[in-house]
């Protein structure tokens, strides 16, 4: 009997946590919560301008390479004495 009486109670607070916890507003952010996630968009926005300039010089850098990369000229060659 007495297992019957446990197992009905566990069962009624099993199903009443969900609707409890459904029925319960949630709270809306504090100012400082707001601050903080302006502030975590802020440094990703900086994060992905720093990275925009990273790619843009290293594209220059590699345009500069492959222009100052010297071109092979054709071998020339020797002239044979005739004899």
């Amino acid at each position: 009997m007495k297992y019957d009486n446990c197992l009905s109670v566990a069962l009624v607070l099993a199903a009443a946590a969900p609707v409890v916890s459904a029925t319960k507003e949630q709270e809306p952010p504090d100012k400082e919560m707001l601050k903080m996630m302006d502030l975590l968009r802020e440094m990703e926005m900086l994060k992905q301008i720093e990275m925009m300039r990273e790619m843009h010089s290293v594209e220059s850098a590699g345009a500069q390479a492959q222009n100052s990369v010297p071109r092979k000229t054709a071998p020339v060659g020797k002239k044979e004495i005739a004899k």
